[in-house]
């Protein structure tokens, strides 16, 4: 029995698809320092209807709209971010030198100061000891200059998030109910499980389509996943490519 007017419209404007069942297999999958790297014990969500467009009649359907973030805050917001990848490298950068300069000092002193090994080393680590010292002078700046623009924006920022949050909690307040309710008229369910220590994992699904659904933090932001399956014995990968992107302020 439908119980909501949203499913009901949610229905209305969604086709309802019916296709075989079979096993699918997701493994999940973020850039790392050397490529990419497989997300072990990692939450993946089966779910028989589209959660974006099921957001998007909720979102129809709200009392006021959906509250949006100016744009210039937009803009000082998406240059902290900026900043905050460049002190980033720049901190990663000095650390790799920091640690070079920490090994060639352990080597000259295991040799003869008067040999021809040492005074090679010698010059060696005075180099890279300038270039630690210059990276860290870019460390710095780098980081100076992050924190001062996040400062800057911060109360700002706060106070749209407190905004946005207010309306998403009477938004969605529903959200459970309506969620029951479009399951119990699709005659379906929710599918949990997670990926195993090479990232992937298997489940068996009945019916169809499915939407695959997971989130990753990085380090720019949040990887969303919300991909369509027709429930082929196949291999999805959750990547970076098929993810959206979510910056977080």
């Amino acid at each position: 029995m439908l119980k909501s007017r949203v499913v009901i419209l949610f229905l209305s404007v969604v086709p309802v698809f019916v296709a075989c069942g079979d096993s699918l297999t997701v493994q999940v999958v973020v850039d790392g320092t050397d490529g990419q790297r497989a997300v072990d014990n990692h939450e993946v969500q089966f779910l028989p209807f589209d959660r974006d467009s099921l957001f998007a009649v909720i979102t129809a359907q709200a009392s006021e709209p959906e509250p949006q973030m100016p744009a210039d805050l937009q803009r000082a917001a998406d240059s902290t971010l900026a900043l905050q990848e460049t002190w980033r490298q720049a901190e990663a950068r000095w650390n790799g030198v920091r640690d070079s300069l920490r090994t060639i000092g352990e080597q000259l002193q295991g040799l003869d100061r008067r040999g021809r090994e040492y005074r090679e080393l010698f010059d060696r680590f005075n180099s890279v000891e300038g270039r630690e010292g210059a990276l860290d002078r870019q460390r710095q700046q780098s980081f100076d200059a992050f924190t001062g623009l996040q400062e800057a924006t911060q109360a700002r920022l706060d106070s749209v998030r407190a905004v946005v949050q207010a309306w998403e909690d009477l938004a969605f307040s529903d959200y459970g109910q309506i969620e029951d309710d479009l399951l119990e008229a699709l005659g379906r369910q929710l599918v949990f499980d997670t990926t195993n220590a090479d990232g992937y994992v298997t489940r068996s699904l009945s019916g169809g389509p499915w939407w695959v659904h997971s989130r990753a933090n990085v380090a720019a932001g949040e990887l969303y996943w919300n991909v369509i399956t027709e429930g082929a014995a196949d291999t999805l990968q959750l990547n970076p490519t098929n993810a959206e992107l979510r910056r977080q302020y």
